[in-house]
């Protein structure tokens, strides 16, 4: 069976994906119902079309093998059997929903390609469960890069910082406003691309976490990060207000700050906060007024004492809920800073993280005091990076079948220096230092313009 033929059998049940659109949860409808409605569609030949919806189980098994990344998140939407097939039979079931899966340029199995521009608008979903890797294309992303993302929403860019929201299973795409509605900044693009100037300073889009998607109740919520050489920004901007007053608001670093840059930033409890290279965390109040002249709020981060002194880069990854909730907070540690190819090739790419990571951590803040976390109740995996972070359930033995690469009690940390992510061990102690032998690599293009990010795909449930 084909690619051509697989997809194209999916293409037969317009009826059932266009229910399952429009109204948010699968076609229910008893299998020959569904049939029935797919076989009253128009034919040029007068034939009646094949009950697909009737089609055994290892046949759904042999369509799935040979479907395109969307068409494979999209085929249990289309009927309940097909639901059912794509749940009970698959072995291993592919991309369900909630799987976590790292987005990659395209697909490239002998890892020798190199991806000279972005016009194809070309991606690969690699599921970490089942190790099995999908190519998929999508318009929206022709010409344009990924910078952050929740679930299954991207936030896409072009290199004059046209920022959008992009669901690449469903089509949709929500425009986010213009970084030109900060006032006194102007874009950059004419010499840098990627890069806005204010006050005589110019600064790099570095990514824009995306902390509430537009299916939440409020809408979009969106983090943007900028840094130059020695200083960083922060913007932020919600779908409130209207089409007509949607802007991004700009926060003020601390007084008197000549160096400063950030490894990360997100929403929690009403702030947006933001963590240094230090570990110390800055907070500004969302609600501060129009142009929030005042300066963050400055909590001490964790402590990270416990680490041996010859791991002196580090990183950090805000682990929050929009909504509330504990704070949490994931430290990566490693050698002295590398030359990085990365910088060379990624359209976006925050240059802090050239180091080879060699341990991580994971604290929370409980009533003030940080406290260390050393698993995640020995079911849960979490995957953090420049999407917005998830948890994903970790099935007992992991990921099924044999393939181990998804085992509880780990926090995944997407594009680390010389494989596409990795995974660390929080039950491990101290003295453990990670010697690469929880890398994920997989077949995309070996110098890619667009970073591995992860992503998991909501928009079609299995029933």
């Amino acid at each position: 069976m084909s690619k051509i033929e697989a997809a194209s059998l999916l293409n037969l049940c317009p009826q059932a994906v266009s229910h399952y659109r429009e109204s948010g949860s699968p076609d229910r409808r008893p299998a020959h119902q569904v049939a029935s409605t797919m076989s009253s569609a128009p034919n040029s030949n007068d034939e009646a079309i094949a009950p697909w919806a009737d089609l055994l189980p290892e046949v759904c098994d042999q369509v799935l093998d040979h479907l395109d990344a969307v068409s494979v998140i999209r085929f249990p939407a289309a009927c309940t059997a097909w639901a059912a097939a794509s749940k009970l039979h698959s072995t291993p079931p592919r991309l369900r929903s909630g799987s976590p899966t790292l987005l990659t340029s395209g697909l490239d199995p002998d890892g020798y390609d190199v991806e000279y521009n972005l016009e194809a608008g070309a991606f690969g979903l690699h599921d970490v469960a089942t190790g099995k890797s999908f190519y998929g294309e999508a318009q929206r992303l022709k010409n344009r890069t990924w910078v952050g993302g929740k679930d299954d929403w991207l936030v896409t860019t072009d290199l004059n910082c046209g920022v959008e929201l992009l669901n690449p299973i469903t089509g949709d795409t929500v425009p986010l406003p213009p970084f030109t509605t900060i006032r006194g900044l102007e874009l950059a693009a004419d010499y840098y691309e990627l890069h806005v100037a204010i006050s005589n300073q110019v600064h790099r889009l570095q990514k824009v976490t995306l902390c509430q998607t537009p299916a939440h109740a409020n809408g979009y919520m969106a983090v943007a990060l900028f840094s130059s050489g020695s200083m960083a920004l922060v913007a932020f901007t919600t779908a409130a207000g209207g089409d007509g007053n949607r802007c991004w608001t700009l926060l003020k670093n601390p007084e008197g700050a000549h160096y400063f840059r950030y490894t990360d930033v997100t929403v929690h409890n009403g702030k947006v906060l933001a963590v240094a290279n230090s570990g110390n965390i800055y907070s500004w109040d969302m609600d501060g007024g129009t142009n929030h002249a005042a300066g963050p709020t400055v909590m001490p981060g964790p402590d990270v004492g416990h680490v041996s002194h010859d791991l002196i880069m580090r990183g950090f990854f805000l682990v929050a809920a929009s909504s509330g909730g504990r704070l949490r907070v994931v430290c990566v540690y490693g050698y002295g800073a590398v030359k990085d190819k990365r910088m060379d090739r990624r359209v976006v790419f925050k240059d802090q993280w050239c180091f080879c990571p060699r341990r991580a951590s994971l604290h929370e803040l409980d009533a003030g005091t940080w406290r260390r976390v050393r698993d995640l109740g020995g079911d849960r995996a979490l995957f953090v990076g420049d999407n917005y972070p998830f948890y994903a359930a970790v099935p007992p033995g992991g990921g099924g079948g044999s393939n181990k690469d998804l085992q509880a009690d780990c926090v995944y940390v997407a594009d680390v220096i010389g494989c596409d992510a990795a995974a660390f061990d929080l039950k491990l102690g101290d003295e453990h230092v990670y010697d690469f032998d929880r890398r994920l690599i997989y077949p995309a293009m070996a110098d890619s313009l667009q970073m591995p990010m992860w992503f998991r795909p909501t928009a079609y449930p299995i029933a």
